[in-house]
């Protein structure tokens, strides 16, 4: 049996994701991307000429600051706000 050789896609680790990669991520609208964005929920995306892309590794430090279901949330009454300090 002849072994195959991976694609490359597979030993390549993402570093960063365009819009609809991030909204497939996290299964959601690429608009609910977006909106979570304005919101303050996830960090705004890096940009190099007109491609967008977010930072993996950003978009998971973010997301470690929401509350876990039944959690209390912030003074606000809203989720943690990204902030990249």
């Amino acid at each position: 049996m002849k072994h195959q050789v991976p694609p490359i896609a597979t030993i390549v680790p993402r570093m960063a994701m365009s819009l609809d990669k991030v909204a497939i991520a996290l299964d959601v609208s690429p608009n609910s991307v977006l909106k979570m964005v304005e919101e303050g929920l996830l960090p705004r995306p890096r940009v190099w000429g007109r491609r967008k892309l977010w930072r993996v590794v950003e978009i998971d430090a973010a997301l470690a600051e929401w509350p876990t279901d039944g959690e209390q949330q912030g003074d606000a009454g809203e989720p943690g706000r990204w902030d990249a300090d």
